[in-house]
């Protein structure tokens, strides 16, 4: 399982995997390339398990983790997690919440 951060190149495909979970597909394109957002992608054998949409709002010090995983994502969600909580402290969220 390999967890790293997408970025525009990864998008289509992002969008294609996620087209099920409308929340999350329109929240999708916001969240790459910019300073207060990341959006970190799962894959096994390049395949996507799984997304996590971070964004952090400095000023307040909270973070948010949107995550849209299947079925074996789910069974290794603590990989997205622990790398996703990393970034929202990295980037000066000392609270977060998970939806």
């Amino acid at each position: 399982m390999d967890v790293k951060f997408a970025d525009k190149a990864d998008l289509n495909r992002l969008l294609d995997w996620c087209s099920e979970a409308p929340e999350v597909h329109d929240k999708l394109p916001q969240y790459i390339d910019r300073d207060d957002t990341a959006v970190l992608m799962m894959e096994k054998d390049e395949e996507v398990m799984g997304i996590a949409l971070l964004k952090v709002k400095v000023t307040k010090k909270t973070g948010t983790i949107w995550l849209h995983l299947n079925k074996e994502g789910t069974e290794n969600h603590p990989q997205i997690m622990q790398k996703s909580l990393n970034w929202l402290r990295q980037n000066g969220a000392k609270d977060y919440t998970v939806i």
